[in-house]
């Protein structure tokens, strides 16, 4: 073999090399493109869900169509804030499982806001008043238990569940207890 057939030769066989690594690599594309595909479809079944749980909860999150759009961020925000998370708007598996999970339920189908609404039914169960679920939810039963105590504590009967009348029940003297029999 001559040096002139051992160049060509080699030309030859980097050439072809050449065209194998390039074949490689447009055959590796493929096996990227299931694995962002599945990765969109879990963003957007993440997403829906998330949808479908802040409907339930009472957060208009607009269609759930599994798209991030500004009603279901805006939405998120809102129950982030009131479930006493960090407010970043974003859709991710752990607000999901907080949404679905987390007891107690936080929604907006009350008013007003669910927070102080839990708070108090808090303070009238520990004295006795509310025998309900710490919702959050200002049902007729949080309304009883309410105007139970407000008429022992020698209270106005008022019917705002705002800060003002948590601080009043907080602010009772501790010997204001329901009367087990009643």
């Amino acid at each position: 073999m001559t040096e002139s057939q051992f160049f060509k030769g080699a030309l030859r066989a980097m050439a072809v090399g050449l065209v194998l690594l390039q074949g490689a690599a447009v055959a590796a594309e493929p096996l990227r493109a299931p694995l962002q595909l599945a990765q969109t479809q879990t963003d957007t079944a993440i997403v829906r869900g998330i949808q479908r749980e802040l409907l339930a909860h009472g957060y208009p999150a607009g269609p759930v169509d599994g798209i991030m759009g500004r009603e279901t961020r805006a939405a998120i925000r809102a129950y982030q804030g009131d479930a006493g998370l960090t407010v970043d708007g974003a859709a991710n598996r752990a607000l999901l499982d907080h949404l679905k999970f987390a007891l107690p339920k936080v929604t907006r189908f009350g008013e007003p806001v669910v927070g102080t609404v839990l708070s108090v039914q808090r303070e009238l169960a520990a004295r006795g008043y509310y025998l309900g679920p710490h919702d959050g939810l200002a049902g007729p039963a949080t309304y009883r238990a309410l105007d139970r105590f407000q008429a022992d504590a020698g209270l106005p009967l008022d019917t705002a569940l705002d800060s003002r009348l948590l601080q009043d029940i907080r602010d009772a003297p501790p010997e204001i207890k329901a009367d087990p029999a009643f």
